[in-house]
Order: C-alpha cells, then structure tokens, then sequence
C-alpha cells in the first residue's frame, strides 16, 4: 500500500487487527525486516509497517531527512489511517525517530519498544563516519555501504543466509535515500534529557554481542527510564530482531500482554 504525505510518497503494509502497534525499521533496511514480528503478532494486532522515507518502496526526495521529519511522516501516517494511538517499536535508527515522535507527538504513544539503539547524539566523531558514509554511497552505490557495515550489524556466526537477505535489502535502496538518513541522524538531537518524561510502558531490547548500541547503552537507558523493562537477546548482534526472531517475538509478545 502507498499514501501521499508531507509531499511524499510513503509505502506502508497494514495487517492484523487489534491494539495499533507501528513498526520503525533500522538503516539501511526496510519495512521487510519487520516480516517475522508481522507474522508472530497480526492476529492478535493490527501492525502498520512503513517504508520509512528514503528506504523501500517510498520517495527519496533530497536530504539531508531530519529525525523530526521522519517522525512527522509517521504521525501523518497513523493520522491518514484512522489510528489515533499506537504502540511504537523502533530498532536503531528507528528508535532515533521514535524519541522525536516522543517530543512532538507523544500522545499518539501508548507504549514504546526501544531495540538496539541509543538515546544520546552523535559524536563529532560519529558525525564524521556519517558524512563518510553518505559520500561513499554516493560515489559507489549501495553495494558499497553493505559490504562496509554488514559486519558490524550481525553477530560474527551470523548465517550466510542472513548476510545475503540483508544485502539484498540494502542493494534495493537508493544511494539518495541512504545518504540523506547518514545526514539525518548526524544532526539527530541529544534524547537523553528527554528520557524521565518517557511514562508510556518501555522495553528496552539488546543484542548481547551488539557492537555499535552495545548493552551497556541500553542498560543506561533503561536505568533512566520510569516505567521500563530491559531484555538483552543472546547470540544477537544490532539487528537482533532478524537473528534471533524467535527470542525477539517472545519478548514482545510477553510485553504487549503484560
């Protein structure tokens, strides 16, 4: 499915029925890594999935795409869909866009699941590998940004199987898009003050061999929070959500029923 919003074009599926619950995919992915927590919870949920702008099937206009902005795409969408209040899951640079979606439409928040992910800003240094990073997918495509950060995104024994669905789905974005979302979350704002307002349910997930949100970030987080649960997910690297489905699903499930 596909609406139009904020001058773009935004790809989005929308399955199940039940609580709302909005899923935020992490760069330089897709809505399709969300398709094992679509499978594990529609029946009992409706689970609306976009394409975040930039990525997928949706429009990658200029950037550079500001966390605000991609948070504001979101609020559109569930505005445009009739759901007034919704779950939020973000992993990675989805949760970057889940905080923004805090501090500008927080009453559309019933409850927020934070993955493998981190509430303070870049580094200058961190700025840096970004703008690195988007002149390299510029010049060289996205083959070449999934070969330099597939490594880091999964845990060392992580499948061939897996390596290659994921550079599928990075191979399928444009180097526009791409490099629009590194500038983005270079500029992204510092959530860390932002996290004793969080009053919503939280769960914090972790993969405990994640190396770029390592597990001491999410325990920060988690101590800084009111109202949270921590899960670390084991033999999981940052995409824990696709290594480890099984464990990932039982964690939200144990969550949205809790």
């Amino acid at each position: 499915m596909e609406t139009h919003l904020n001058g773009i074009k935004l790809a989005y599926s929308d399955e199940g029925n039940g609580p709302a619950i909005i899923m935020l995919h992490a760069f330089p992915l897709a809505g399709a890594m969300w398709r094992e927590q679509v499978a594990a919870l529609r029946e009992h949920y409706r689970i609306v999935v976009p394409d975040l702008r930039g990525f997928g099937d949706s429009d990658a206009p200029p950037g550079p795409y500001l966390m605000d902005q991609m948070a504001d795409d979101v609020a559109a969408l569930l505005k445009k869909l009739g759901i007034s209040q919704s779950a939020v899951v973000g992993l990675s640079m989805g949760g970057y866009i889940a905080f923004s979606l805090w501090r500008r439409h927080r009453q559309t928040i019933s409850a927020l699941v934070l993955a493998d992910t981190r509430a303070a800003a870049d580094t200058p240094d961190g700025q840096a590998t970004r703008e690195s990073n988007a002149r390299l997918v510029e010049h060289e495509g996205p083959p070449a940004i999934a070969a330099k950060m597939i490594p880091n995104l999964i845990a060392p024994r992580a499948s061939q199987a897996l390596r290659d669905e994921l550079a599928r789905l990075i191979h399928a974005n444009r180097s526009t898009g791409i490099a629009a979302a590194l500038r983005g979350m270079a500029l992204r704002h510092d959530s860390q003050p932002d996290l004793a307002s969080i009053t919503v349910p939280t769960l914090v997930i972790v993969g405990t061999e994640d190396s770029l949100t390592p597990p001491a970030e999410a325990e920060a987080m988690h101590h800084a929070l009111p109202n949270s649960t921590l899960m670390q997910i084991k033999d999981a690297g940052h995409l824990s959500n696709l290594e480890q489905p099984a464990a990932f699903n039982a964690a939200l499930q144990s969550f949205f029923t809790a």
